[in-house]
């Protein structure tokens, strides 16, 4: 009888903190103003940033001068990559985060 209490319990606890696992990782999109100059500069970015903790996509534009990184924002954070982009030498000017849109899965009927 007792063993059985405690299994219900046990059961219970798991049951309630399950959902707390289950939290969903959102992304998050920064634009890089940065001073990209050359092919090789670039080449140098698409080849590092991508294997930044959380990373995933990158979009290099040289006439633009910008770098989009989407990444997982429980992995990395905007200041972290701004980081690893100067230990490129890549100098940042500045950057955006941009809200994620919002899907509606409801209306995809």
């Amino acid at each position: 009888m007792k063993n059985l209490k405690l299994l219900l319990m046990l059961v219970t606890i798991l049951m309630v903190s399950a959902p707390t696992f289950a939290q969903k990782a959102s992304n998050t999109t920064v634009v890089y103003n940065a001073l990209i100059d050359c092919a090789h500069c670039k080449a140098k970015i698409e080849k590092n940033i991508p294997y930044e903790k959380g990373v995933k996509d990158l979009k290099v534009d040289m006439e633009k001068q910008t770098v989009t990184v989407t990444f997982r924002s429980d992995k990395n954070t905007s200041a972290n990559l701004r980081g690893a982009l100067e230990k490129l030498q890549v100098p940042v000017s500045s950057y955006k985060e941009i809200k994620p849109e919002k899907s509606n899965s409801a209306a995809k009927e």
